[in-house]
């Protein structure tokens, strides 16, 4: 009881400072499934799709692939390399066709802490992200620190909650910021589901989305052998 309400005050802590009008009114959506592949005792592949749509199941807005290399350094930190390709579409109008392509690059360090018994995870990642928009080429490098807490409510559910902050090299310093609540289910001991909020600032949007993810692990190291 005690954890519930130490989440419910972290939600209400971000919340209170993100509750403003939106200028987006419809409410998106976030899909995605991630998996971990573990290789050896410190490495790990992570392979990862996600599709968002500018309206609840319609209206598409962007897919991205992704994978990483991970290694553990310690029980607590973890670092590592990855790439990402996002086909994008930056107009709410359904019926434009994506326009613009990104090849991303970035670098990582994750690591987590109690406080209270409760576990936290801190992650922060630099991306230098490389944009492909009507033949014209930008680049973008920037930072992102995300902090998040996760709670076990019994063997099969908990409750997790992340801010994420992004910090730009040039331009715009500060133009986006991510909050995300959710409920998850552990269906099994490698494979969870989590469904949830996201209250998204983008370039002066506030965007409501709904969120529907699933995180899978494998072990290859038998197959390696």
């Amino acid at each position: 009881m005690k954890n519930a309400i130490l989440f419910v005050l972290f939600i209400l802590s971000f919340t209170a400072s993100t509750s403003q009008t939106k200028s987006e009114k419809k409410v998106g959506s976030w899909y995605f499934i991630y998996g971990t592949h573990k290789i050896s005792a410190k490495w790990s592949i992570t392979t990862g799709l996600e599709e968002r749509n500018y309206e609840t199941f319609q209206n598409y807005n962007l897919t991205l692939y992704t994978a990483a290399v991970k290694y553990k350094l310690s029980k607590k930190l973890t670092t590592r390399l990855g790439y990402m390709y996002l086909d994008i579409d930056r107009t709410f109008d359904p019926d434009v066709d994506s326009n613009t392509i990104e090849n991303r690059y970035y670098k990582q360090l994750s690591y987590k802490f109690k406080l209270f018994t409760l576990p936290f995870f801190q992650r922060l990642r630099i991306e230098h992200r490389i944009l492909n928009s009507m033949g014209k080429k930008t680049s973008i490098t920037r930072a992102r620190y995300r902090f998040k807490i996760k709670i076990s409510l019994n063997k099969t559910f908990y409750l997790t909650a992340s801010n994420e902050s992004f910090l730009n090299f040039k331009g715009a310093f500060y133009a986006e910021n991510r909050f995300c609540a959710a409920l998850g289910l552990k269906a099994t001991k490698n494979l969870s589901i989590e469904t949830g909020y996201l209250g998204h600032y983008i370039n002066n949007l506030h965007l409501d989305r709904l969120q529907l993810g699933i995180f899978f692990n494998t072990d290859l190291r038998k197959k390696i052998k």
